[in-house]
Formats: structure tokens, C-alpha cells, sequence
């Protein structure tokens, strides 16, 4: 299940992850960045602790972009 687009999310914070979509694509690009970044890292760790926290990390901006995809269809589905 997605953390941000769970059974209680609210309309217009479906809303709000759709329009990162729909107009700032710079923002999208950022997440992307930023997970190639921490998945980067996370090939060279070799401390647990510091693994652990960048698979967090890793799961929390996929989960994100994920919400972000699939935005339209599950605001599609609460409208109707």
C-alpha cells in the first residue's frame, strides 16, 4: 500500500499530488534525482544502521512517485 494515497487521503491532497504531476515537472525530476542519489549510496554502505536508513529513504521517495503516477486514476475513482 502506498503511504501517501491510502484509504483516508483526502481529496484535495490526491489533488495536490496530481498537480506535481500536471505542472511541475521539475519537482518530479527532483524525487527522481533524489532516489538515484540514495539508491547510489546505498550500493556503497556497508554500515546496517546506515543501510537500513537509506532502504527507508528509498521506499518513502518511491512510494511518492508512485502516488504521483497514480494520482489520476485514484481521484478518477473517489469522484465517481
Amino acid at each position: 500500500m502506498n503511504i501517501f494515497l491510502g484509504n483516508k487521503i483526502d481529496r484535495q491532497h490526491i489533488r495536490a499530488i496530481r498537480e506535481c504531476k500536471l505542472r511541475d515537472d521539475k519537482l518530479v525530476n527532483l524525487f527522481e534525482h533524489c532516489l538515484n542519489d540514495v539508491k547510489n549510496q546505498l550500493v556503497k554502505a556497508d554500515d546496517i544502521i546506515r543501510i537500513h536508513r537509506l532502504q527507508g529513504q528509498a521506499s518513502v521517495l518511491e512510494d511518492f512517485l508512485a502516488a504521483i503516477e497514480k494520482s489520476g486514476e485514484v481521484l478518477e475513482r473517489r469522484e465517481s
